[in-house]
């Protein structure tokens, strides 16, 4: 089935720009609450043909954490925002719906800052090497690089709240080398961002 091309542009990487370099707000905040819906949607989508099929949820979830437990979430979230990976972080949220709320928040934030903070040192050792600085770079896409130089740390708040890259956002942010205290501060967003998300599918699993 063939995309329509107000959809292929609507989540083209390139788009997030205007023609001045500048971030488009507006389609950006778009791409946000789409993505959410969509995230959103398949969850309760799930969570509904799951109960209507009669699994028993506590059962699957207690043998989740009896077998990967808080290391298994930490060591996931970790990965996804340490290498740029066609995952989501937000996949986990179903199976810490059962903890305590600090816990659940502490660990998908800690373990996300860990991760970025991983990717702008990883960033920082490329930057160290000309021939795999530019591969990076390029791979990265051009308008990673003026985000960052255009937003410096805001560009990192920005990704660490919506569906721009955060992981190659922090590559990149190390490799132009962004002092290391702003960059680990401005990463600490990640916790109100786990904070809101778990508050949405918590909302979410009590409609279901």
């Amino acid at each position: 089935m063939k995309l329509p091309a107000w959809l292929k542009a609507l989540f083209k990487k390139e788009t997030y720009l205007k023609e001045d370099g500048s971030l488009d707000v507006r389609k950006l905040l778009l791409r946000t609450f789409l993505l959410m819906l969509f995230i959103f949607g398949m969850y309760f989508i799930g969570l509904r043909y799951y109960r209507l099929a009669g699994w028993d949820q506590n059962v699957v979830v207690q043998q989740f954490i009896e077998n990967f437990g808080v290391h298994g979430v930490a060591i996931y979230v970790f990965i996804v925002d340490l290498f740029v990976l066609p995952l989501s972080v937000d996949l986990m949220w179903p199976f810490v719906m059962e903890w305590h709320p600090a816990l659940a928040i502490l660990v998908m934030g800690a373990s996300s800052v860990a991760g970025a903070f991983c990717a702008y040192l990883f960033g920082r050792l490329v930057g160290l090497m000309p021939i795999f600085r530019k591969w990076v770079l390029k791979q990265s896409g051009t308008h990673t690089e003026q985000i960052i130089t255009k937003y410096g740390i805001w560009a990192i708040v920005i990704s660490g709240l919506t569906p721009l890259p955060f992981s190659t956002i922090c590559t990149v942010a190390g490799i132009l080398e962004l002092k290391a205290h702003h960059f680990l501060l401005a990463s600490l967003i990640r916790f109100p961002r786990m904070a809101i998300y778990y508050l949405i599918f918590t909302g979410l699993i009590n409609i279901g």
